[in-house]
């Protein structure tokens, strides 16, 4: 063998023991580096699998929250939606505010004016009170005069039929004497035309006040609730009248204790009745 043939199979050889002494120390770390490789593999797949683990807890989180956010979203309308109706319902109940106030206004001047009623209201009451009071004694006055009335009416009606009999009585002096009185008539009406004596009033007759007690117009006789008792005496002339209406004279011819009858002597046309009012000096 040549020698560069030896130098080719040396260096082979080197070449070889160096491929080899490489291809050791490659395959060492080969394996350091496979069992690395695959420590890392299990450490990445470890990882992977708890980053995976977190992936999903991080996606049912984003799902929750994005629920979550949706249900704020509507919640958010919601509320949105209830503001907008509360401020309308805060608009309308501050217009009803200035309504109340405008209406307190007017109730405190309504009040105002109840409080004025209600004291004249109860200035009326008092003097109601009061003019109650004055027709129950009114009253009582009244019914006090209407049994003093019906007592002097029964007394009246007792004096009537007694006043009858008198009157009666009267009318049969009367016709008895009714010649005598036309002659004394005549006689008087001379001396009144002699002397120019006045005697229509009656002689000396004092101021005597009565009533009417019966009046027979078809003998025109009047009878008198007064008498000898009161001063009456034959020939005095009443006045007789009613309110304001004058009714005419009546001279006196019959003269009884407490009644009297007198000739109708003059008269204006008004009918006579019973109860007009007679005077001796009207």
């Amino acid at each position: 063998m040549s020698p560069i043939g030896r130098t080719f199979v040396a260096i082979n050889l080197a070449l070889s023991a160096a491929f080899l002494g490489f291809a050791s120390n490659n395959l060492s770390t080969a394996q350091k580096y496979r069992g690395q490789f695959e420590d890392v593999t299990a450490e990445l797949a470890s990882s992977k699998t708890s980053m995976q683990a977190e992936i999903d807890q991080i996606s049912e989180a984003r799902d929750a929250a994005d629920r979550m956010r949706s249900d704020a979203n509507t919640e958010k309308e919601q509320l949105e939606l209830k503001s907008t109706a509360l401020e309308q319902e805060l608009s309308s109940a501050t217009d009803e505010l200035n309504e109340l106030k405008a209406d307190m206004g007017n109730i405190s001047s309504s009040i105002g004016d109840l409080s004025s009623s209600l004291d004249d209201m109860k200035s009326q009451v008092a003097q109601a009170n009061e003019a109650r009071a004055e027709a129950i004694n009114a009253r009582r006055d009244a019914e006090n005069a209407r049994d003093a009335a019906v007592a002097a009416k029964e007394s009246a009606d007792d004096r009537s039929n007694g006043l009858s009999a008198d009157l009666a009585q009267a009318e049969r002096d009367l016709t008895s004497t009714r010649g005598d009185l036309d002659d004394a008539t005549t006689t008087i009406a001379m001396v009144v035309e002699a002397t120019g004596f006045d005697l229509s009033r009656g002689v000396g007759a004092p101021q005597i006040d009565g009533a009417v007690l019966q009046y027979r117009a078809d003998k025109k006789l009047v009878h008198i609730n007064r008498g000898t008792n009161n001063k009456v005496k034959r020939g005095y002339i009443f006045d007789i009248y009613s309110g304001d209406t004058y009714k005419g004279q009546a001279r006196v011819e019959v003269v009884n204790p407490d009644t009297c009858t007198a000739v109708l002597v003059a008269t204006t046309g008004s009918a006579i009745a019973q109860g007009d009012l007679v005077s001796t000096q009207i």
